[in-house]
């Protein structure tokens, strides 16, 4: 009799344990260090060839309309541990999982927030080089592309 009325507590015990634990390693990548740039970068459209200074003031007036219309190729927003892409018609969302610096840069890898199916999220990795304090590039496996810094004007820290 003792057994079944333990059995569905200690259940609930070792359940409440595993999501605890459950929770503890998806927090943990929330936990990380942050991105080593922040603030709003741009990558200019090749076929709408602007300077940066113009790219970051068609960022002020249109904001991501400018994407839409395609006088910027993509619109990316560090902060902290989370990354906002804007690309054509595409928004995502991604939470830093980790930062290693090498020689050339910073390997980066993310998760999406977006879910997969079946919880399953792909990670996202690549290299950031910080060219100089006013251009970055991103380096991945197909892509390498180069972006301004977009700030108020007169401040270009990274």
């Amino acid at each position: 009799m003792r057994g079944s009325r333990d059995g569905p507590n200690k259940r609930s015990a070792v359940n409440s344990r595993l999501g605890g634990l459950i929770g503890l390693l998806l927090s943990s990548a929330a936990a990380a260090d942050g991105y080593p740039v922040n603030g709003v970068w741009v990558a200019p459209n090749p076929d709408f060839p602007i300077g940066a200074n113009e790219a970051c003031f068609t960022v002020r007036q249109s904001g991501i309309d400018a994407v839409a219309r395609r006088s910027l190729a993509q619109i990316m927003i560090f902060n902290e541990n989370k990354r906002y892409d804007v690309r054509q018609n595409v928004q995502a969302i991604s939470t830093l999982s980790s930062v290693q610096q090498r020689t050339d840069g910073y390997w980066v890898t993310e998760l999406p927030d977006a879910g997969r199916r079946f919880w399953f999220r792909q990670k996202n990795t690549y290299l950031l080089t910080i060219v100089d304090p006013t251009t970055i590039e991103i380096r991945s496996s197909v892509h390498r592309t180069k972006f301004v810094k977009c700030g108020p004007r007169g401040r270009t820290s990274i």
